[in-house]
């Protein structure tokens, strides 16, 4: 006997004829833009999270872009804020010099672990290899001078209410000491997507603190920042001045992408991947991230005019 299906009156027709009508109208609602990031999150197993903004035209994008994500060293960023704050209130001399210890050494990323003990850079050295290179050693200096608290008060000052710093970087004698390692379960700092790139907007438009400590932030950001990420599917005359940060199953990547088209404020973070390749370029997270940034750009850029001058 054949199967048998049940036979449906005309209320049962038009009910399905309104359901399948609202899922289309739903599926047209999604944006290019929003169908890649859902397919960038699905190539890296991950959750994502995306703010991005054009400056000249005020072109906003937001997913997720309120939720919470772990920093990695995205956070050095409310660090660098706390920095040029206290320069100007006169409390920092960036051309103080400060001394390398190998008790000051920490673990991660960085030049200055690879070094002898009796180095001797300055403060402003500290801070290019901090937010450059993401030296977890200069970093770790800088905490020690400034404290938490002093960070996390002077984001909430400037406005930025979850941007929180919540730890130093493990030392390197501590994670190598033959004990639990002190990573495990370790949160660094907590961000969004979309504080992120309020931060980086005010850097590139002069507002954050003033014009003077954006612009030298600016600098730092501007001082060979990985092109891996955001920046990967863009030529080199696309200049990229950004932060980004790797824990283990996070890759972070935020800044400002200088085009023919303008200035492009892109934040892109993401958590909870377990790629078996953690820490290779082609990570899927590293490349998820590359590939919304170029969505986004794609996107936008179709409708926009080049600029007489391409911003530097």
């Amino acid at each position: 006997m054949g199967r048998r299906f049940p036979v449906l009156g005309p209320a049962s027709g038009l009910l399905i004829l309104l359901l399948a009508s609202a899922c289309a109208t739903t599926a047209a609602r999604r944006s290019p833009i929003d169908q890649a990031v859902e397919t960038a999150a699905r190539r890296c197993a991950c959750r994502i999270g995306v703010a991005a903004r054009h400056l000249e035209s005020g072109a906003v994008y937001s997913y997720d872009g309120d939720a919470e994500f772990e920093s990695a060293s995205v956070i050095k960023i409310a660090i660098v804020t706390e920095v040029m704050a206290e320069r100007r209130e006169g409390k920092i001399d960036l051309a103080e010099r400060w001394s390398l210890t190998q008790e000051d050494k920490a673990d991660g990323s960085g030049m200055l672990l690879m070094l002898d003990p009796g180095l001797n850079p300055t403060w402003n050295d500290l801070v290019t290899l901090m937010i450059g290179p993401s030296d977890n050693t200069a970093t770790n200096a800088w905490i020690r001078k400034l404290t938490i608290p002093a960070v996390n008060s002077r984001m909430e000052s400037l406005g930025f209410h979850r941007i929180r710093l919540l730890s130093a970087i493990p030392s390197l004698e501590a994670a190598h000491g033959g004990g639990a390692s002190p990573w495990t379960n370790l949160r660094l700092g907590t961000l969004t997507p979309n504080e992120t790139a309020e931060w980086m907007t005010r850097v590139a438009e002069g507002r954050l603190i003033d014009a003077e400590s954006s612009a030298k932030i600016f600098a730092y950001l501007d001082n060979d920042p990985t092109r891996q990420r955001i920046a990967r599917r863009f030529p080199p005359e696309d200049l990229w001045a950004g932060k980004s940060g790797t824990m283990r199953g996070v890759r972070n990547d935020a800044g400002i992408l200088r085009t023919r088209k303008g200035r492009f404020v892109l934040a892109v973070l993401t958590e909870g991947s377990s790629a078996q390749n953690p820490s290779g370029a082609d990570n899927p997270s590293v490349l998820a991230i590359a590939d919304v940034a170029r969505a986004i750009y794609d996107s936008w850029a179709k409708g926009l005019p080049d600029l007489a001058e391409k911003p530097k």
